[in-house]
């Protein structure tokens, strides 16, 4: 099984650029609830990249079952062309969702780190 690779988080200057981004939170669960990276993002969705919490250095998710996470959330915009920010605790996960959500044909879709990073750039 293929490990997805990560890409990097993006410069403060694109992520501030986009205009209405789908925010995708790759975040476990417990995660979410314990702030890593971060408080949630306003209207973000949370599509654990994870597969059952487990760590990606012992169980690496495969770029198929995360579509099918993407897919089964609902959360992807129709428009490929639309604006879509990844991220996670601290980018590693964010960085393999995007890589994925690229892969399905998207082609604005940036890795936005954390939660932080994300409300930093954009204030």
């Amino acid at each position: 099984m293929a490990e997805v690779e990560s890409l990097p988080v993006a410069e403060a200057a694109v992520l501030k650029a986009l205009e209405n981004p789908v925010i995708v939170d790759a975040r476990d669960p417990n995660e979410v609830e314990g702030c890593k990276g971060g408080p949630k993002v306003d209207g973000s969705v949370n599509v654990p990249f994870n597969i059952d919490g487990q760590k990606q250095s012992d169980r690496p998710t495969t770029a198929a079952e995360f579509e099918e996470k993407l897919k089964a959330a609902g959360c992807l915009p129709e428009d490929k062309g639309a604006a879509i920010i990844t991220h996670c605790g601290s980018g590693g996960r964010g960085g393999k969702s995007c890589n994925v959500i690229r892969g399905m044909g998207y082609t604005n879709v940036h890795n936005g780190g954390s939660p932080d990073n994300i409300r930093a750039a954009r204030a």
